[in-house]
């Protein structure tokens, strides 16, 4: 299918592999006649396809500003994407079934350095200048709320220890760590070791996967570090971002530990159920009683 669809587009290739884990795309790796190699990408979703032009005005307006690589798009349809391979390989991609990191590098200590730069770059962007690019604008209320609804529903469904209940319904209930509009940010959102691409060294060169870029929480940029690399990573990854002129408001650093917990443990439950995937299902229980 991914081969037709280039083809349709100009663009003549031979996969090489199918990537499978992305939850919006479905991945092809390629080679056209001249041995260059592509990324072909196709929405699995209409409501992904509707994302597509925001996401390319996105990076076409980060390229020039960010010190590390974002795709270069030369086929840009609702059906397909497709861009030459950017140099590097992801740090760490989840595994489809059992969403445990493949690592392939340890990373250097200057990528935390370069990842807070590029984080705090984002979070200059003019709030009205990113919604100009036609990237959704959502916010901290709009994510507080689905933290409520998703732990409701995640009651319902799974087994949720009552202390961590009580903890996150706790935290959802404190204003101190849902702020106003004033600190609303672009984000990418979802910064996971699989969307960092890192040379041999194990540097940062380059960020995949823009599809969930939007005006919200700056704590989402954060929270998949958190998930992958701990208390320390999170702290040499705000070292780095406040070295590149970042800052975090109080009580900043506890509401990333409350919202990557949440995020993939009840939130991945209720994605599990509403996607159908079973696995995940019993991933998210898993840690729910971990």
């Amino acid at each position: 299918m991914l081969v037709e669809l280039a083809e349709r587009h100009g663009l003549r290739v031979r996969v090489l592999e199918i990537d499978e884990t992305g939850w919006d795309f479905r991945v092809g790796h390629a080679v056209d006649a001249d041995g260059t190699r592509w990324v072909l990408r196709a929405p699995r979703r209409r409501e992904v396809s509707e994302l597509i032009e925001g996401e390319r005005r996105l990076l076409e307006h980060l390229r020039p500003r960010l010190a590390v690589d974002v795709p270069d798009w030369e086929i840009c349809t609702p059906e397909l994407i497709a861009y030459r391979r950017l140099a590097g390989r992801p740090l760490g991609p989840e595994h489809p079934k059992t969403l445990e990191y493949q690592w392939w590098r340890e990373p250097a200590e200057e990528f935390f350095t370069d990842l807070g730069a590029v984080i705090a770059e984002l979070h200059r962007t003019q709030v009205g200048e990113a919604a100009g690019l036609g990237i959704p604008v959502s916010g901290h209320r709009d994510l507080r709320e689905e933290a409520h609804d998703h732990l409701r529903l995640a009651e319902d469904m799974l087994e949720v220890p009552e202390k961590k209940a009580a903890r996150w319904r706790s935290w959802i209930h404190d204003d101190a760590y849902w702020s106003g509009a004033a600190d609303l940010r672009l984000v990418h959102a979802d910064l996971h070791p699989g969307h960092a691409l890192v040379d041999e060294t194990g540097r940062l060169t380059g960020v995949l996967d823009w599809t969930d870029a939007a005006v919200d929480d700056p704590a989402l940029d954060f929270v998949a570090a958190h998930n992958a690399f701990g208390e320390r990573g999170l702290s040499r990854l705000l070292a780095g971002y406040a070295q590149a002129g970042g800052s975090v408001r109080a009580e900043f650093v506890s509401h990333v530990r409350f919202l990557s917990e949440f995020r993939f443990s009840v939130s991945l439950g209720v994605y599990a159920v509403e996607s159908g995937r079973g696995g995940f299902l019993e991933i998210a229980q898993q840690r729910l009683l971990g």
